[in-house]
């Protein structure tokens, strides 16, 4: 999984001194180099190797905040109000030792040190956007860092150096720094590349406590998030010490690994998995045309990025070809990163170089370091020259990547903000994102967040994606704002709204959001005002029948079908059973659903549930006397 790396040829020093026998590159801290004093010479003692170290490191850091300091002025975007809430609630023994409770964070993937990030940024800034990126970007110098101290293993510092920055300065890099949410993305890098530091100190030294410290630190990685999981099958392959002695030293991260298969089967129900794709069949054709637009994602398709392309290419073909590369380990290395990959290229697809493509960027940084390491027969400084006008080409191309998605952080600033800071009384009109559960999850979240912070409830904002439902909305009751992508601000439009007629008010079948996940169920809602009252099982055929309760005026019922397989076709019928303005509307509804086989319609039966939400009202559960497991999704037994 991770990066091969070039057999540093002798520097400049060291050929000036040959007879003397002394690597200074292995020269950190003179007490490698105790007995040779006399023979360095007297610059060289001077500047000690590690007080360069020391300065290269702080320099990283320094870089870090210079080049993404912009992350330091960003609000709450994007699943931050959603991850705000679940930390909020639930604590690390909670998503990391109760299965209900971790899949409650993730439907799909097994990675509870993110909700612990969330967590620990609570405990240490509160509600305070500015001190998470000050974490967040902290974290992104660790990888910067111990990048560096990983690379000095096998090149001179200035080459290390060249490759750290080369990875801060890339558009993942940047691309990463701008959204809390994928936190745990750098926290997995960050301990894998301490693993396999540790890991190569071990074998070196003969060292198992520096092996118990590797697998320590690959257990973190593999709580951050699943791409990370195959580092133990790379390890055997870097070339330090006998082969029996690599594979001894890496036996107990391959005894973790099948631990970690054992617990995501208990949590997720499978060994392996990713984003549910819906109905989409997997194409090694559209595949492979996602995995070509790689190198223009990280580098640029105009003359600039194809340049820099090339450039790569040549210093990686030069360093194959003098044979100062591990093909082996290139191999198993390539293969670790992009496998991840594959089922992404399907859904939701590889389309920006976002944090999909930080590990392979990281991959690719520490090969331009190595690469450059390699090149013996050019001078320092020709080779400096080269790495400098890489690292230009690849920021030129971040920024303007950065250019293109700062619209869209500006708007969830924005309406994070609003929702952070607004009365109960308003109703939001989201005419950009029209699912209207996720913007109910991540937005009300962040709301319910501050209501625990405060110890008062602040109230839930409603929420409106239909432009025809504005129309029925009572303005002496609410007022209605949207975003406005001129001014970058919240206008209120309720003026623009007549008053409601109540006989204007949808009676149409609800929405039905279908989340195909098995039990056990998170305990994250309460009862809704409705129930379930029949289950019919015919054949491949379900039919679920209810009543559920609304204000007056609520609008945009939703149905939220939970269910461990996903139905071929479904059809909604609702009908009014009470109507009165005054108070409120009931309705009763049959929900049809076909699935492919028998037994599909058989789990659906006795495994599904069904939860309710609407423009004013939050997510709910429906009641079933029949069903007991869905009672897991309630935070309180009722």
């Amino acid at each position: 999984m991770k990066a091969f790396f070039v057999v540093t040829s002798a520097t400049k020093q060291e050929r000036a001194y040959p007879s003397q026998g002394i690597d200074l590159t292995s020269c950190r801290g003179l007490s490698r180099c105790h007995g040779h004093e006399k023979k360095l010479p007297r610059s060289i003692l001077i500047f000690r190797p590690y007080a360069m170290t020391s300065a290269y490191l702080l320099g990283l850091l320094a870089l870090s905040f210079f080049i993404h300091q912009g992350a330091l002025s960003g609000y709450w975007r994007f699943d931050d109000g959603w991850l705000l809430d679940f930390a909020s609630r639930f604590s690390p023994r909670d998503y990391f030792l109760n299965p209900a409770i971790t899949r409650g964070y993730s439907l799909n993937n097994l990675t509870p040190f993110n909700p612990f990030v969330y967590d620990l940024n609570l405990w240490l800034f509160g509600l305070s956007p500015r001190g998470f990126y000050f974490q967040h970007v902290t974290s992104l110098a660790g990888c910067a860092i111990a990048g560096f101290l990983l690379l000095r293993i096998w090149a001179p510092p200035v080459f290390a150096f060249l490759g750290a920055v080369a990875f801060l300065v890339g558009a993942p890099s940047l691309f990463v720094s701008q959204q809390l949410m994928v936190g745990h993305y750098l926290a997995g890098l960050f301990f894998s590349i301490l693993a396999i530091y540790a890991y190569l100190h071990s074998v070196d030294r003969q060292n198992w406590w520096l092996t118990a410290l590797a697998t320590l630190f690959y257990f973190l990685a593999t709580t951050c998030k699943e791409i990370y999981f195959p580092l133990p099958f790379v390890l055997p392959f870097f070339q330090r010490g006998r082969l029996s002695t690599r594979l001894y030293h890496a036996f107990p991260l391959v005894a973790w690994s099948a631990g970690y298969l054992f617990w995501r089967f208990i949590v997720l129900g499978s060994f392996v998995g990713g984003y549910d794709s819906g109905d989409r069949t997997f194409s090694i054709i559209k595949s492979l045309q996602a995995f070509s637009t790689i190198p223009s994602l990280l580098f640029g398709d105009d003359y600039l990025g194809l340049t820099v392309t090339l450039v790569f290419l040549v210093l990686l073909g030069y360093a194959a070809k003098n044979k100062k590369i591990n093909i082996p380990l290139l191999i198993v290395g390539l293969l670790a990163v992009s496998l991840p990959l594959v089922p992404l290229t399907n859904f939701p697809g590889i389309t920006q170089p976002n944090r999909y493509l930080l590990l392979p960027w990281w991959l690719i940084s520490m090969t331009l370091a190595t690469s450059l390491a390699g090149l013996a027969s050019l001078s320092t400084a020709i080779r400096l020259l080269i790495g400098t006008l890489f690292i230009t080409g690849i920021a030129a191309h971040a920024w303007q990547e950065q250019a293109r998605i700062q619209p869209k952080l500006d708007r969830f600033d924005t309406i994070y903000n609003f929702f952070m800071t607004s009365p109960s009384e308003r109703i939001f009109y989201s005419a950009g994102i029209k699912d209207a559960y996720y913007l109910d999850t991540v937005l009300n979240g962040a709301r319910n967040t501050l209501a625990r912070r405060r110890g008062i409830p602040t109230g839930r904002i409603g929420i409106i994606v239909r432009q025809e439902n504005l129309k029925s909305v009572d303005t002496t009751r609410h007022s209605v704002w949207r975003y406005d992508d001129f001014c970058n601000c919240m206008l209120d439009i309720s003026n623009e709204l007549a008053t409601a007629d109540a006989s204007l008010r949808s009676t149409t079948a609800p929405e039905l959001l279908i989340v195909p996940v098995s039990p056990p169920y998170p305990p994250l809602f309460e009862y809704a005002d409705g129930k379930i009252e029949h289950r019919l099982l015919n054949g491949s055929d379900l039919h679920i029948d209810g009543w559920s309760v609304q204000p007056s005026d609520d609008l945009e019922q939703q149905l939220i079908l939970i269910t461990p397989t996903r139905p071929g076709s479904y059809d909604i019928k609702a009908n009014s059973l009470v109507d009165d303005p005054a108070h409120l509307s009931a309705f009763e509804f049959r929900l049809s659903l076909t699935y492919p086989d028998k037994e599909s319609a058989g789990l659906a039966a006795n495994q599904s549930c069904l939860l309710i939400r609407s423009a004013l009202t939050p997510i709910k559960l429906l009641s079933d006397d029949n069903q007991s497991m869905c009672q897991g999704f309630l935070t309180t037994s009722q």
